[in-house]
């Protein structure tokens, strides 16, 4: 299980999968006022599951993980919108897909930030790995 750190004060969220721009659930973020601060990656390895991916951390070298990091308006209330598309509870966090977490994202100027990210819950089972999301 991926801890989860619910009470970190951070209105950044990294997305990997469909809510990326030009994916399927793009429009929640968009719709919620979300802003694109940059692009960036986190050290994690992607897994197939049919119409969308999911991801867990790594701590394999060279395991990167490409995505978008958003500024979140309101972010408790914006987090909880996305708890429900993304198939996560906090109360059974471990009867979930993903769990919500935080985590380190690297942006292409070098920087390090820390953002919500959806895991992939280690139970859930993952047909095959990805080289990258979409």
């Amino acid at each position: 299980m991926v801890e989860s750190l619910p009470e970190l004060d951070t209105d950044l969220l990294f997305v990997y999968g469909t809510l990326r721009r030009g994916y399927a659930l793009h429009h929640h973020l968009k719709r919620m006022g979300a802003e694109l601060v940059a692009t960036g990656n986190v050290q994690a390895e992607l897994f197939d599951l049919g119409k969308f991916p999911g991801a867990r951390k790594s701590t394999k070298p060279g395991k990167i993980v490409e995505g978008e990091v958003y500024r979140l308006r309101r972010a408790k209330s914006v987090l909880k919108v996305l708890d429900q598309v993304e198939g996560f509870s906090p109360r059974t966090p471990e009867k979930s897909l993903f769990q919500r977490a935080t985590t380190e994202v690297a942006l292409p100027n070098g920087e390090r930030r820390v953002a919500w990210i959806y895991w992939l819950n280690k139970r859930a089972s993952a047909r095959a790995r990805c080289a990258r999301a979409g």
